[in-house]
């Protein structure tokens, strides 16, 4: 046991020393006996810029860090892997599995090879897993560890959902020590301990998130049997300290990530995120855009992430940024819908006529809201700074990925959609079961497998109104009292909402709107700029 397994002997003597790295106090997993692990620097080593990892430095504390989830894994188009370090010398292989939640915990996935000879590093038809890295005694050559071309979504054998991983020992029984147990990243195959301080699943597997690959963990194993007993013989000779078998597995992702989502501590374009998992395995949602990365665009979107829409955006000369375009100035020619009048360039409500808001806020039929509030917009439109947009308009996504809510995610074919939802082809995007295959007449989409009209429900910005899909500019009024906004579906007004967006400054009380149009268009092309460059406040457009 000692020549085969280099010297469990060293892990069991310092078993209960406590202290072998920098303390247990920053032990982040316990055994259910309370033995903090990993034990001794071999694991931290290996990934923190050793020649086994590519050079790559992980600043990874094993103790502090060391996670033991997630258990289960989306895997993604690009997977690969890496045979890092292989510090015990049992004859075992590492191999993948889909989960299935209704097996029995009695009942793990097994390894069934086509033969004990030529054909032991691959799987039978029956078969639950399936090998990544073949059976071996020692780290394999150079040449042979990296996978590079191992996509388990092409693969015959896999369901569609998620994977786990398995070290599995050698059906021969070959070089493995008597070690019979397989060793899973589910917990509840592995063996309890019922006699412990703390009864629970004795941990023959760590997972480490890298802090420096996208989708990608290290799995670190164990790789002797673990039995049902307190103290040292219920490890039955692992020094615990997991390196007997370290691989890095790279596309993939936990449970839940790489969807678009929203981060609500953040303000404009920096809300847009994808789902990612932390060291713990927990998902948040990580912004795409940070604060003042981007310059403010007349788009309806705060750019910026301060808090105000389009201020300061550029227009083409003689134009103004108005409801997230570039558009001539209302006037003489261009006038305003029903219940708006013209001031300084641009309709607002007539009730906000010389109306002060605070600078995160708007005038919306002479009350001071937030530019959102009351507005619901027709999917897949949001509402930014009170208007209804396409977060996905101007994005551009590179190969493999589709824009979902303003960010840029992995195509469905390579990132199983969620409880609910259904891959569809043509377009790359998880949709409601059902829609997957169904085309919907012009404005109208596809919900939980029917067309339905997005206008029903919805409350568009003022001085619009919900048509063929999307919130659209009402007709100018003429004077007839037609244009304006009837009930919508719900019984609110069309047209109640927000206002244009575009305007950074605040109006103070002022002449009607032709008569302020009629001052501003004596101003010259300079002076106009100059106006423009005085806006300094969100607040009334």
């Amino acid at each position: 046991m000692y020549t085969l397994f280099r010297s469990k002997l060293w892990g069991l003597a310092l078993f209960g020393a406590m202290s072998v790295m920098s303390g247990s106090t920053e032990a982040a997993v316990t055994q259910p006996n309370g033995q903090a692990v990993p034990v001794g620097t071999a694991l931290q080593n290996y990934l923190n810029g050793s020649a086994n990892n590519n050079n790559i430095n992980e600043n990874i504390n094993a103790q502090r860090d060391a996670q033991t989830e997630p258990q289960k894994f989306s895997p993604l188009c690009d997977f690969s892997g890496r045979y890092v370090a292989k510090g015990g010398g049992a004859n075992f292989a590492i191999g993948w599995y889909n989960i299935d939640d209704t097996r029995a915990n009695n009942n793990p996935p097994k390894y069934v090879p086509i033969n004990t000879g030529a054909g032991l590093n691959t799987a039978a038809a029956n078969s639950d897993i399936q090998i990544l890295f073949p059976f071996s005694a020692s780290l394999p050559p150079a040449n042979m560890l990296d996978l590079t071309a191992a996509s388990i979504r092409s693969s015959p054998a896999y369901k569609g959902g998620l994977i786990g991983f398995a070290l599995v020992p050698n059906p021969n029984g070959t070089g493995t020590g008597n070690a019979t147990q397989y060793h899973y990243t589910e917990h509840r195959f592995s063996t309890n301990c019922t006699l412990c301080s703390a009864p629970g699943p004795w941990y023959s597997t760590l997972t480490y998130k890298s802090n420096q690959l996208a989708n990608t963990f290290y799995l670190g194993f164990e790789d002797l049997d673990f039995l049902n007993a307190a103290g040292n013989g219920g490890v039955n000779g692992n020094d615990l300290d997991y390196e007997d078998f370290l691989f890095r597995f790279t596309g993939v992702a936990c449970v839940g990530a790489g969807l678009s989502c929203t981060d609500m501590t953040q303000q404009g374009a920096c809300q847009i995120g994808v789902t990612e998992c932390d060291a713990q395995g927990k998902i948040f949602c990580k912004n795409v855009v940070k604060p003042a990365q981007n310059k403010e665009t007349c788009d309806g979107v705060d750019n910026d992430c301060n808090g105000q829409v389009d201020e300061g955006a550029q227009c083409p000369i003689g134009q103004l940024c108005s409801k997230g375009r570039c558009a001539d100035p209302c006037g003489s020619e261009a006038l305003c819908p029903l219940g708006q009048e013209c001031q300084l360039g641009r309709c607002i409500d007539t009730g906000c006529i010389g109306k002060t808001c605070a600078a995160n806020q708007i005038c919306r039929a002479g009350s001071c809201v937030s530019p959102c509030e009351g507005i619901k917009c027709p999917a897949p439109y949001i509402c930014s700074g009170g208007l209804c947009i396409d977060p996905c308009v101007g994005v551009t996504c590179g190969q493999g990925k589709v824009c979902q809510n303003g960010a840029c995610v992995a195509t469905c074919d390579c990132l199983p959609c969620g409880s609910g939802q259904a891959c569809q082809g043509a377009t790359g995007k998880c949709v409601d079961q059902g829609c997957q295959g169904l085309t919907c007449g012009a404005g109208d989409v596809c919900s939980k497998g029917s067309c339905v009209d997005p206008c029903i429900g919805t409350i568009c910005p003022s001085g619009q109104t919900c048509k063929v899909g999307k919130c659209s500019d009402l007709p100018p009024d003429d004077g007839s009292g037609g244009g304006g906004g009837g009930p919508g579906t719900d019984g609110n007004p069309i047209d109640g909402g927000a206002v244009e967006t575009g305007c950074a400054c605040r109006f103070a009380p002022a002449q009607n709107g032709s008569g302020a149009w009629a001052m501003l268009a004596g101003v010259s092309i300079l002076g106009l700029a100059a106006y423009r460059r005085r806006r300094s406040r969100r607040g009334q457009y």
